[in-house]
């Protein structure tokens, strides 16, 4: 038989080539199973966890990638918790510090007599014993005022000194130790006012008890004309009773009348501005201003009124007038 054509392979060639290719997928058909084991058991050491824990991270991580390239990032459906720190609830008010100013210093003690002007602890205690006798010197405070003096009037005239308004340290330790005021007439009873002209004083009984003791300012004496008015400046001597009053101001032609008492036709017992350390009225009776707003409580109608004379000396009882009570003076209902 000849050659074979050169233009096509030899079947023993072929014959052998096949055979290769046959054995060759078989030994390949054997060792993939041994490759692969052989590759999951190298990424195992290499990640440090179990063959099954990095296929489930594998898998997890598949998941979430997959999640992310269709939906985006998971919703959250529960609410974010909040801390909050709060301060302690205080049931106790906060405690505040005060500062007290320093005690003013206590006043100096006055030094020589007391008069107008004065002012001080001795003033004081002055003020508080011509209270408890009966006289009414205005507030306690210490300071020697109008109504001081005025009081102060009242207690000389009554123990016979000058009405000068100025207490030495004698006339101060009479008054701080001086008993109870005499009734000057106890012939009208245990009530009854008195007003004695030559002292120029007026005292007040209630029940046998001096409820005040008080400086007048009494008729001058002296006839006057005033703006078509004329008449005698005369407080009458007599026993009388309190007849009617008027509240507030009664506005007469010769003056303003406060709170006037009337005892003797227009002739009254009534505040005044003026209330001099002499008789200087027309008649009427004057008491001081703050005297007059208290004094119609302390008196009633049908109340005896004595008006009198008792002399320059000390108090002291005096007889009853011998006769009726004195008229009015003209001119008595021009008032002042």
């Amino acid at each position: 038989m000849g050659d074979a054509s050169p233009g096509r392979p030899h079947r023993s060639w072929v014959s052998a080539s096949a055979r290769l290719v046959a054995t060759m997928h078989r030994r390949r058909s054997r060792s993939t199973p041994i490759l692969v084991a052989l590759v999951a058991v190298l990424l195992a050491a290499c990640s440090g966890g179990s063959p099954a824990a990095q296929a489930t991270t594998r898998g997890g991580a598949a998941e979430e990638a997959g999640a992310s390239s269709t939906t985006g990032p998971a919703p959250t459906t529960g609410s974010s918790t909040t801390t909050t720190t709060e301060a302690p609830a205080t049931t106790e008010a906060p405690t505040t510090t005060t500062t007290e100013p320093p005690a003013p210093a206590p006043p100096a003690i006055e030094v020589g007599d007391l008069r107008s002007g004065s002012d001080g602890p001795r003033t004081k205690a002055l003020q508080e014993a011509l209270d408890r006798l009966g006289f009414d010197p205005g507030e306690a405070d210490g300071a020697f005022g109008t109504k001081t003096t005025l009081a102060v009037w009242a207690y000389q005239a009554l123990t016979g000194r000058p009405q000068d308004g100025v207490v030495t340290a004698e006339l101060e330790q009479a008054v701080l130790t001086s008993g109870p005021i005499p009734m000057l007439r106890p012939d009208l009873g245990p009530t009854h006012t008195e007003v004695d002209l030559d002292k120029q004083v007026l005292l007040v009984w209630g029940d046998g008890v001096l409820e005040l003791a008080t400086h007048v300012s009494s008729g001058s004496g002296v006839a006057y004309c005033e703006d078509g008015h004329c008449g005698d400046a005369v407080t009458p001597v007599g026993d009388y009773r309190y007849q009617r009053r008027i509240a507030g101001e009664r506005h007469a032609p010769l003056g303003v009348l406060y709170n006037p008492v009337y005892f003797n036709g227009g002739i009254a017992v009534h505040g005044a501005g003026s209330v001099p350390a002499r008789p200087a009225s027309h008649g009427c009776v004057r008491i001081p201003m703050h005297i007059s707003d208290y004094f119609q409580s302390l008196v009633a109608d049908g109340e005896p009124i004595a008006v009198f004379r008792g002399g320059t000396g000390p108090a002291a009882p005096v007889a009853a007038p011998g006769g009726p009570a004195a008229p009015p003076p003209a001119g008595a209902e021009n008032g002042g």
